[in-house]
């Protein structure tokens, strides 16, 4: 079993980004929620959005084996956000990545999506630790890495842009132990 391939939770479909999900990347990147938490990732093309595809999540599955993946909701096939792990260079582990469009929050489909992913990661790769990152004033982001087991370890300042967030880490847990 492979970590980037399509794999079902209860109410989700986990799938790799492709192409043709443009359009919704292009809308989830430049919804106000995903731009004060996240970043403004300056995609504002059709065009851009599949450049960030390709740049981003579909260049990290090469050559990594992680990148984020779509959620798609079970019931009517609507895609919803992203979810996966990211190698970031200033990051010494792999850190778990979400954003969910703003109509979809509270309703459990992260926590649903990153203990699956989770679980693939205990299955899949030899992982030891896992990392998080997240803007100080995202309070939801902060109490959903909490029960996912992440410890904060500090604050650090991203690299490109000097934006101050908190670093988090946990144990990838296999069989019970960490």
């Amino acid at each position: 079993m492979k970590l980037i391939s399509t794999w079902q939770t209860e109410r989700l479909v986990i799938r790799p980004l492709k192409g043709t999900d443009a359009e919704f990347i292009l809308t989830l990147l430049n919804e106000p929620e995903f731009i004060k938490q996240i970043a403004d990732k300056q995609v504002r093309t059709i065009d851009n959005a599949v450049n960030y595809i390709e740049t981003g999540p579909q260049m990290q599955y090469r050559h990594y084996d992680l990148g984020l993946m779509l959620m798609v909701r079970k019931q009517d096939g609507k895609p919803i956000g992203l979810m996966g792990l990211l190698k970031r260079d200033f990051l010494d582990h792999p850190d778990i990545g979400y954003a969910l469009s703003n109509v979809y929050t509270g309703q459990g489909y992260a926590i649903e999506a990153a203990h699956s992913l989770m679980e693939r990661v205990a299955q899949c790769t030899r992982l030891t630790r896992l990392s998080a990152i997240c803007n100080p004033s995202n309070a939801a982001s902060l109490t959903l890495l909490d029960k996912l087991g992440f410890i904060e370890q500090g604050i650090i300042e991203l690299p490109d842009d000097g934006q101050p967030v908190v670093l988090l880490e946990t144990f990838v847990v296999r069989d019970g132990r960490g």
